[in-house]
């Protein structure tokens, strides 16, 4: 069980398990206005995000056309090719990304997993203080989400040297198994402006 806890705690941190790519179907439709809901059949989960948010598991000439104009994008692509616990990423495309040099985004990802939340929030929490990469206080508390009772974790952290230091948002959901982790990472500069949207995001997540 622990050797359970400690894999979803490391998976809960964007980029630090290397995996084969796995299969991912997604789609994608116009939610509200300015918003775009973003389908998984196999996770089965859907969730709404900015127009702007483009899914960099799905690589469509149009993706990789914009990859082309956007270099701070191409890092999710390899994100998603080195994990296949990861089960959707959006990336903001949008002036944003144009003139900070960084896309703020949204990754979801899945694994099977033993516990409840409690044993989740706890494994998690200390695998984030002892990882490292953790830049001053890591702030848990249990959270009520359309899609169930979830952990929400809300730091900051730094990756390696010469990489910036961006704020994370994280919920965790168990269900039937599984551990569903949905990060939502940007920079400092950002936190304030991009909260509501990441809190309205998180609150559209649903299972299908």
């Amino acid at each position: 069980m622990q050797k359970e806890m400690r894999r979803a705690a490391v998976l809960s941190v964007l980029l630090l398990v290397p995996a084969a790519v796995g299969a991912v179907v997604a789609s994608a439709r116009p939610a509200a206005s300015g918003w775009t809901t973003h389908r998984v059949g196999p996770a089965r989960i859907a969730i709404d995000a900015p127009a702007t948010w483009i899914d960099m598991t799905r690589l469509t000439p149009q993706v990789l056309a914009r990859v082309k104009k956007m270099p701070a994008l191409a890092s999710y692509i390899t994100a998603v090719q080195q994990s296949k616990a990861i089960k959707l990423m959006l990336a903001d495309a949008g002036p944003d990304t144009a003139a900070t040099g960084f896309a703020t985004n949204c990754n979801v990802i899945q694994i099977a997993t033993i516990g409840d939340l409690r044993l989740l929030r706890d494994a998690n929490l200390a695998q984030l203080k002892a990882s490292g990469f953790v830049v001053g206080t890591v702030h848990a508390a249990y959270v009520s989400l359309p899609a169930g009772r979830a952990v929400e974790f809300a730091y900051k952290a730094r990756y390696g040297a010469g990489t910036k230091t961006v704020s994370l948002l994280q919920f965790i959901l168990a269900r039937d198994g599984k551990s569903t982790v949905l990060t939502y990472t940007t920079l400092p500069s950002r936190e304030a402006a991009e909260l509501p949207v990441f809190l309205r995001s998180a609150r559209s997540f649903h299972f299908v």
